[in-house]
């Protein structure tokens, strides 16, 4: 592997010191040693220790100055206040990374993190980098360079494979290998960061995919330091044909301020984190198991094309169900071409089923060359991208063995997945040695190939790379909110259709207004002082005469003054159309600015049918995120109703990630309700509201 950067020398050392070591293989400065003699590591192993003169059979140095070389690698095992000398001494002495495993650090509190920051420092003075500290360890099982202080390699013995695990949590790291283990499949490289404190995650992930042999990424995240870095690492792992499956922990609303903002309110921490990791062709799981159940997928490198999956069993039963499974989980099952159950009728016994799912019938166990038969046939369809196979039973008179073989080498032959499910570990261990994904649990499986289709779509999609930059400027103004006035006039400059409105100052000019606007229309109190009109009396529907016009605004005058509140009156069109949605927009100040696009209204925290997007993104985009609303058959039509104009929704939301993109000060945008009328009839936002950053232009914050 090239050593690109200073981390190439933590993934692959050619020499090690072990600062703490000891004879006692169950101690954390122990059983590094122990690891890297069992697991063959060819480099040199110093054990540090002043008073031994051999650890586990190696040579002892009394101290780093006393080594005859400058080690690549350092790992730090023993108290926290010698943790800090031996820091020094390693950056001093020109060691290129150290892993601390000592603990004490950041994770402690307040003094901690000082500590932990002395710690850093005094390992970037000399350009040391530094993994931990409070870290398990990392591993690279290709090399036996095993500097990791895990049990869990005493009781699964390891075993290379195309697979890295990083994790922030060191139980977080040995869970999924032990899993992948179980199934077979091999690990190169795990590391358990701990605090995260210089080297992070990112970095990592950086430096594992500089290793053509890696093809998968498993990721456990209790935060994320440096969105950007991962990010990066994202895209280059992207670009190398290498998938990243995360777990991100932790899914609390820290930093997220909702008094205000109905997007500050929806875009939670968790939301934002999903919207990131899908923008970088990142796949969030939420369990280990979920981590780890599609990796031979990923790892046998088949195309699954649009995911139209075919089901084959023997068993009427089994192929109902996961026909049932799949439309559940939203994968398509089409229907077989005339061609293709033309020639499974001469395959199949009269009384099975050839169209899909297809029931080879219990005559499988008389004639087992029916399923090599079948499947070829299945697998030459185009309709057909991968296929399931159900095997509920099969043993003593089943020629497993023989089908096992077909359908790897007809999987092969058509570039097509092909999944194998059914209780019997014996007979799933016959197609998993001829390299075929097998599970246990027929919905495991199919949760696994919609995973894999929707990553592998995802991964195929580029990101946009910047929204257009709208020409406006913000007016400078005196709150950290902007009045709806003020809101409308940012966003109508940024492009985007709002509704036509006037300012009043008198009843006279409501009057006017009410005459210009032509056709009923709606008063509302005008002031950054009350963010959400409607929670306070201040808004009036359905106005259409001049006495209507001047009891509102005699009410809204008087409502105001009862309040406190200073301001103006908008007097507006009132819109009609097929749909009120949502589109906001939030700075998140780890991950940057987020779109949120959803169902509009004064419920929308409530129901909470909302999607977010981390800019900038394409109209594209913004049309999936839609599709998984829970309104979406709304949206495309529903009982004889026209489809709502989704070409206006997606332009806005795409114009709104470009306006807070170039405005730095704007802290937060609402556009609700947003009413959208028929294809080709437009969006229009109705209300808006735009927040300012705390002691940005504009604030008196």
């Amino acid at each position: 592997m090239p050593m690109r950067s200073s981390l190439g020398y933590a993934l692959n050392p050619a020499s090690v010191a072990i600062i703490g070591a000891t004879d006692n293989r169950n101690k954390v400065g122990g059983r590094p040693i122990y690891y890297m003699k069992r697991f063959g590591y060819r480099g040199i192993i110093y054990p540090i220790n002043p008073g031994r003169a051999q650890v586990q059979g190696v040579r002892c140095y009394p101290d780093l100055a006393a080594l005859p070389e400058v080690p690549d690698l350092a790992v730090v095992a023993v108290s926290a206040d010698r943790a800090m000398h031996a820091v020094r001494d390693c950056a001093e002495r020109g060691v290129k990374v150290a892993v601390v495993m000592s603990s004490g650090f950041g994770e402690t509190g307040k003094a901690g993190r000082k500590i932990e920051r002395e710690l850093v420092q005094n390992a970037a003075r000399r350009g040391m980098r530094l993994i931990g500290p409070n870290a398990q360890g990392i591993a690279n099982f290709s090399s036996g360079a095993v500097a990791n202080f895990s049990t869990m390699f005493m009781e699964v013995a390891p075993e290379d494979g195309p697979i890295a695990i990083i994790s922030q949590s060191g139980a977080a790291s040995v869970m999924p290998y032990a899993l992948l283990r179980e199934r077979g499949l091999g690990v190169r490289y795990l590391m358990a960061t701990g605090n995260d404190a210089d080297v992070t995650v990112a970095d990592l992930v950086d430096a594992v995919i500089e290793d053509p042999e890696i093809r998968l990424v498993l990721l456990y995240l209790e935060s994320i330091k440096e969105a950007e870095a991962l990010a990066a690492a994202a895209e280059k792992a992207r670009a190398r044909g290498v998938a990243i499956v995360a777990m991100k922990s932790g899914t609390s609303a820290k930093g997220i301020s909702a008094a205000s903002s109905h997007t500050g309110a929806l875009a939670t921490e968790d939301g934002v984190v999903s919207a990131f990791f899908r923008r970088h062709g990142i796949w969030r799981v939420r369990d280990v198991n979920e981590m780890v159940s599609a990796a031979p997928l990923y790892l046998s490198g088949r195309s699954p094309g649009q995911g139209r999956m075919l089901v084959m069993s023997h068993s009427g039963a089994v192929g109902v169900m996961c026909a049932d499974t799949a439309e559940r989980l939203g994968i398509s099952v089409p229907d077989l071409s005339t061609e293709t159950s033309r020639r499974l009728q001469e395959i199949v016994p009269s009384f099975g089923a050839i169209h899909n799912p297809v029931d080879l019938t219990a005559g499988l166990l008389s004639d087992g060359s029916m399923f090599g038969k079948a499947l070829n046939v299945l697998l030459e369809d185009a309709n057909v991208d991968v296929v399931h196979i159900g095997i509920p039973v099969a043993g003593e008179g089943y020629d497993v063995e023989g089908f096992a073989q077909s359908a790897a080498e007809i999987s092969a032959r058509a570039g097509k997945p092909v999944v194998i499910s059914g209780p019997q570990t014996a007979v799933l261990k016959i197609f998993a040695g001829k390299g075929l994904p097998t599970y246990q649990n027929d919905t495991e499986a199919l949760r696994s190939l919609k995973q894999y289709v929707d990553h592998r779509g995802l991964l195929s999609r580029r990101p946009a790379m910047q929204n257009a930059a709208p020409g406006v400027a913000l007016d400078a103004g005196t709150a950290p909110l902007l009045s709806e006035a003020d809101s409308l006039k940012l966003l109508a400059g940024a492009g985007i259709s709002v509704v036509a409105h006037r300012v009043c100052n008198s009843l006279e000019e409501a009057r006017r207004a009410l005459k210009a606007l032509g056709g009923r229309c709606v008063l509302k109190a005008c002031s950054a002082e009350v963010p959400h009109k409607s929670e306070h009396g201040l808004v009036w529907l359905g106005i259409n005469s001049d006495a209507e016009i001047e009891a509102a605004y005699e009410a809204c005058v008087r409502r105001m003054g009862e309040l406190g509140v200073r301001g103006s009156v908008v007097v507006a069109r009132m819109e009609s159309g097929r749909r009120e949605l949502v589109i906001g927009a939030r700075r998140d100040p780890t991950f940057g600015p987020v779109v949120l696009v959803g169902d509009g209204g004064k419920y929308i925290e409530a129901l909470k049918d909302c999607e977010l997007l981390a800019a900038p993104f394409a109209e594209d985009e913004v049309l999936q995120a839609l599709k998984r609303l829970r309104i979406w058959p709304i949206l495309t039509g529903v009982r004889g109703e026209p489809a709502v104009d989704l070409n206006a929704v997606c332009g806005a939301a795409v114009a709104l990630g470009g306006l807070i993109s170039a405005l730095p000060q704007i802290e937060s945008i609402d556009m609700n309700p947003v009413m959208v009328k028929e294809a080709g009839g437009g969006a229009i936002v109705l209300d808006a509201l735009v927040t300012l950053a705390t002691g940005s232009p504009g604030s008196n914050n």
